[in-house]
């Protein structure tokens, strides 16, 4: 543990450092990162990494507003300057900040500050430094991980101040059982992917798009992608398809305007569309309508190995029959057992792109409808662990 916090001391001093570079101090955010400011506390903090987790977040922030009579003021959190910017737009009675640096110095002021009652973890996010330090002040586990993604920790990372664990499958539950408290590890449950926890907790049910405009949205791809990307929109193009791409990355956009301009394609904006272009989505938050008028869609961080997979249950659940590439990191698991069950389409070359599965709506719904089932008695288990642990409080 001490040569874990000497490294957590490094890297605040690299990150100081790196503040004072003006590019890097713009793009990143760092001297916010470590010194603030952060709103007064106390709150219930919630983090995640990018723009999928902090939707999830959300959409959970509203949820809790409506169930706990006593709900707590609420703080979320992001890695992402971007998702930042995003979540301020949100007219929601809920704070936003960016994350604080995992260093010891930093902790020490963010926690001070914000005194939190408990932390929710958003999938993956196991900052060895979040761990330590909230255990510290925490009168009992007062950590939660919700949708859980995991693969190995950090070595000697702690678990103890963990209290709560929901998994996505049960891989992610099983590898992570092997290093949780032997008394947290029997209550962990597999809870399915929360980035459907809104839907899952309405009585709105999967239907395919009225009307669709769009014959494929290619959703949050990377520009790393470009090679497969090309070649699968120049496939859509020759069928005179009309084609969205949402960028994962808004720095990125212009980068593909300009690769897509350099192949003599026909470039729009959305909302505009037309049979035989691509209309560029330029603004973070808008998938929802795009998906809303789409027939297929593919998603990005699967056309590269060292990228992992994005979100495939957000199509799914506005009924877009959806398509992955060759690699699936970080969810190889849960989508061998989509691809099985055939709700999920996997091409292992772009060559077989325009020959690849068309779920019909009715396999999509049979198979969210056990996801729902899933979601909800997980999203009850963590209600109880809220309701148990807000009248606890955190040494001052």
């Amino acid at each position: 543990m001490m040569l874990l916090d000497f490294a957590r001391s490094v890297a605040g001093t690299v990150t100081k450092a790196a503040s004072k570079i003006p590019a890097l101090e713009e793009r990143f955010s760092l001297e916010n990162r470590l010194v603030g400011p952060w709103p007064q506390g106390p709150f219930l903090w919630l983090h995640g990494a990018s723009l999928g987790e902090c939707k999830m977040l959300l959409s959970l922030a509203i949820q809790l507003q409506k169930d706990l009579d006593s709900c707590p003021s609420l703080l979320l959190t992001t890695q992402k300057v971007e998702v930042l910017e995003y979540l301020k737009t949100q007219n929601q009675n809920i704070s936003y900040s960016i994350a604080p640096a995992d260093t010891p110095q930093t902790m020490l002021a963010f926690l001070k500050k914000v005194k939190p009652i408990g932390l929710v973890l958003a999938e993956n996010e196991l900052w060895p430094g979040y761990l330590s330090s909230v255990r510290k002040i925490a009168l009992k586990p007062s950590i939660a991980i919700i949708s859980g993604r995991y693969q190995r920790s950090f070595s000697k990372a702690d678990f103890s101040a963990i209290g709560f664990v929901s998994m996505q499958s049960g891989s992610d539950l099983s590898k992570i059982a092997e290093d949780l408290p032997p008394e947290v590890a029997s209550n962990a449950i597999v809870g399915g992917n929360w980035k459907l926890l809104s839907w899952a907790l309405s009585d709105t049910e999967i239907q395919e798009p009225q009307d669709p405009s769009v014959d494929t949205t290619f959703l949050s791809m990377h520009f790393s992608e470009w090679n497969s990307l090309y070649q699968m929109i120049l496939s859509s193009i020759k069928r005179q398809e009309a084609v969205v791409l949402v960028p994962r990355r808004l720095t990125e956009i212009e980068s593909f305007r300009n690769e897509l301009i350099d192949q003599e394609i026909l470039v729009l904006e959305w909302p505009l569309v037309q049979k035989g272009a691509v209309s560029l989505v330029t603004q973070y938050g808008r998938s929802a309508e795009v998906l809303q008028k789409s027939k297929t869609a593919v998603v990005g961080g699967s056309f590269n190995r060292l990228l992992g997979v994005h979100d495939f249950w957000e199509p799914l659940q506005y009924g877009v029959p959806t398509c992955i590439g060759p690699y699936a990191r970080g969810q190889k698991n849960t989508v061998k057992s989509l691809v099985h069950a055939g709700v999920l389409a996997q091409i292992r070359s772009t060559a077989d792109y325009s020959k690849r599965d068309i779920a019909s709506i009715e396999l999509i719904q049979s198979f969210l409808s056990h996801e729902r089932t899933k979601i909800k008695n997980s999203y009850q288990s963590f209600l109880s662990f809220l309701k148990n642990l807000i009248p606890g409080r955190i040494h001052e």
